[in-house]
């Protein structure tokens, strides 16, 4: 935070002046709370901000799949769910535009490799 934003004033700054949104608030929250608790030891986490969270069936269905198997490829994870290809990359292009997940590059023939690395999802309404 302080490399990007150089203080925290800085950043309470953007909010006085209108210009945050929730992600920056949570980032505030937890720089607030670290300074507050310097010898608290604190785990990284990622924080994705979705305006509008939206999931499909098929969608938490994927992501559990590549969470809990040991998922090989895209194709892979379409024989598993017993779907069409197509579909199943189009819903994993999805997931992993909106960070959910992603996909590392395989050995063979330019396969990819869907990968979750969080422990959880919280969706805050």
């Amino acid at each position: 935070m302080e490399a990007e934003y150089e203080s925290i004033d800085k950043l309470k700054q953007i909010f006085k002046d209108g210009k945050g949104d929730m992600k920056l608030q949570l980032g505030l929250e937890d720089w607030e709370y670290f300074l507050d608790h310097p010898d608290e030891e604190m785990k990284q986490t990622k924080i994705i901000y979705d305006e509008k969270p939206n999931f499909t069936i098929s969608d938490l269905e994927i992501i559990d799949y590549i969470k809990n198997n040991n998922v090989k490829s895209i194709s892979d994870l379409a024989k598993l769910l017993n779907k069409d290809v197509s579909t199943v990359t189009r819903n994993v292009n999805k997931l992993k535009e909106r960070e959910f997940i992603e996909l590392k590059e395989g050995n063979v023939n330019n396969m990819k490799t869907p990968f979750f690395h969080y422990d959880k999802i919280e969706i805050a309404i």
